[in-house]
């Protein structure tokens, strides 16, 4: 599990469909076209995504980070595709915490 916080949250202004710190708002679309490239199983950057989208404020008009539950097979797998990401390359998350996720109850989804 990848949780990243953004920083910058002097910062934020509105946007569609939500709003969040100016740094993420001009970086959204190249974030989200990684996103996608590493979504891609054709792609040398894949990786297996279980669940993946933005943190948001309670009134879900803000973006305050982003947050991954990925499948690897290491932790230099996982830090390579958050380190990557443009969001960390800008420094749009002040914080990155990449922690092993255990399934406890429930099941996960097989993709």
């Amino acid at each position: 599990m990848i949780v990243c916080t953004d920083g910058g949250q002097d910062t934020v202004q509105p946007g569609e469909p939500r709003g969040g710190c100016k740094k993420r708002l001009s970086l959204y679309a190249e974030h989200k076209a990684y996103q996608a490239a590493t979504a891609d199983p054709k792609s040398p950057n894949y990786i297996k995504k279980i669940s993946a989208g933005p943190m948001v404020n309670d009134e879900d008009t803000m973006m305050r980070g982003s947050a991954f539950v990925v499948q690897v097979s290491s932790r230099e797998e996982a830090e390579t595709f958050y380190k990557n990401d443009p969001f960390y390359v800008n420094k749009v998350w002040e914080s990155v915490i990449c922690n092993r996720y255990t399934v406890v109850g429930g099941t996960l989804p097989s993709l």
